[in-house]
């Protein structure tokens, strides 16, 4: 458990996420005070050893950590920039913890703004949702500076048990901005998937058992193909371009067959063609990841000779 001692954490957005990661915070002892504008969600503390602020002026002036996990951006800036905020009120030294799923452009701009008055930040979104949060496992990414992650440490850890610096501030949101698109992302080619699987007579909860048994279902190409291929730039086939294709145009065509709407696969099959039209066909099929590269002008992976 944390000792008492510790500075005084407030914590600003106490609902359905924030509640349960202040929560944690309590039960690992640190002096608490919270602040929300529901007052059904602050009304979940009564009788324990949390304080509630009548006003942010209050938390700001009382607290050294404070924690934000508001909707996202709109509430955010109100309660840091807007009239009675955080802002006017914090103390030199004062470390601001910002877990909402932000804007990183925000994120920056209002750090900025901290650093003028001698203040500190980092962003620290979470990912694992309201579980996740009850249970302390929680994974955390983070944004800015070392030494202020390294202050945020002790509250992080109460309701993580995944922690990453990934870069300076506004990485962090960045990073689960990204984690969400390709989980959303996901969930559309699956939607795809499942209507074409049915439709071509397999029962949508047997395909989904399949798929969740599969590489794609244990993570194989997140953990393993992509790191040891394009994150590389090693080409050398494992599952070729060539097959990929075939692959792929058999899963849209039996969609055409069963006339089932899709764009999502339709795109991919594509982009795989475009990468074939180059001479691409012999190399592993992660290579037709680089044709984002090529048009961003974004460049990852590292070239191989070639042998």
């Amino acid at each position: 458990m944390v000792s008492s001692t510790h500075p005084r954490v407030g914590f600003v957005g106490v609902g359905k996420l924030g509640r349960p990661m202040a929560q944690r915070l309590m039960q690992f002892g640190f002096d608490l005070i919270i602040f929300d504008t529901d007052d059904s969600a602050t009304s979940q503390f009564k009788g324990t050893s949390v304080s509630v602020a009548k006003s942010l002026d209050e938390l700001a002036l009382e607290c050294e950590i404070i924690c934000l996990c508001l909707p996202g951006p709109g509430e955010m800036k109100k309660v840091m920039l807007g009239q009675g905020g955080i802002e006017i009120n914090i103390r030199p030294g004062t470390l601001i913890i910002d877990h909402t799923t932000n804007s990183p452009t925000l994120v920056r701009q209002v750090e900025k703004r901290l650093k003028l008055r001698k203040a500190a930040m980092v962003d620290a979104p979470v990912s694992g949702g309201v579980e996740g949060a009850a249970k302390g496992s929680l994974t955390t990414l983070i944004g800015g500076d070392t030494v202020d992650f390294e202050r945020a440490r002790p509250l992080l850890e109460s309701f993580s048990n995944t922690m990453l610096h990934v870069g300076p501030i506004g990485a962090g949101t960045v990073a689960k901005l990204m984690n969400n698109l390709a989980a959303f992302a996901l969930d559309q080619v699956i939607a795809e998937c499942l209507t074409i699987g049915q439709s071509a007579g397999i029962e949508a909860n047997r395909l989904l058992q399949a798929l969740q048994k599969s590489a794609i279902g244990k993570g194989g190409n997140l953990h393993e193909r992509i790191p040891a291929t394009f994150m590389k730039g090693d080409f050398r086939p494992r599952f070729t371009l060539n097959g990929a294709h075939k692959d792929l145009h058999l899963a849209v065509e039996m969609a055409d067959e069963g006339e089932v709407p899709i764009r999502i696969a339709r795109s991919v099959l594509d982009e795989l063609e475009t990468a074939l039209s180059m001479g691409l066909g012999d190399r592993d099929a992660s290579i037709a990841m680089t044709l984002q590269e090529e048009r961003s002008g974004i460049h990852i992976s590292t070239k191989l000779t070639e042998k």
